[in-house]
C-alpha cells in the first residue's frame, strides 16, 4: 500500500536524524510534543513506513559503502591498534561494539518480600 503524503513527509524527515518525534512535527502534523512522540512510535511500527525506511537505509549503506559490517570492522581495527597505545580509545570502541550486540544491558533487580498470608493465598 502506498504511503500518504504526510507519511512520506514523515519518512523524509525521519531519515534526516532518525528522531521520530521531531520528524512527526516537521512532517506537518499539528499536535503537542507528547502526542507526536506517541504517534511517531505508532508510525514507526507501520509496515509500509518501515519498508520505506528500510529501503532508504539499504540504499544509503550501498551508496556510501558503509554497512554494519564495515563499521564493526573499523571498530575492530581501532581496538586492535589502541589496546596498548591508548587503552581508553580501545575501551570506548569495545563499549560501542558491546552496545551494538546488546551486551551489558542495564538491569534492575527487584527484591519482593511476600507476606506468609500472600504466599499461602497464591499456593
Amino acid at each position: 500500500m502506498a504511503l500518504t503524503d504526510k507519511q512520506m513527509n514523515f519518512v523524509n524527515e525521519y531519515m534526516k536524524d532518525m528522531n521520530g518525534t521531531a520528524a512527526y512535527l516537521r512532517a506537518g502534523y499539528k499536535c503537542t510534543e507528547e502526542a507526536a512522540r506517541r504517534a511517531a512510535s505508532r508510525l514507526l511500527t507501520n509496515v509500509d513506513v518501515m519498508s520505506e525506511i528500510g529501503q532508504r537505509t539499504d540504499k544509503m549503506q550501498e551508496e556510501s559503502g558503509m554497512s554494519v559490517q564495515w563499521v564493526l570492522d573499523q571498530y575492530k581495527e581501532i581496538i586492535e591498534t589502541n589496546l596498548k597505545a591508548d587503552p581508553a580509545v580501545a575501551k570506548g570502541a569495545l563499549d560501542s561494539v558491546a552496545k551494538h550486540f546488546g551486551m551489558f544491558k542495564d538491569r534492575t533487580e527487584i527484591d519482593l518480600k511476600v507476606s506468609k498470608k500472600l504466599e499461602e493465598f497464591f499456593s
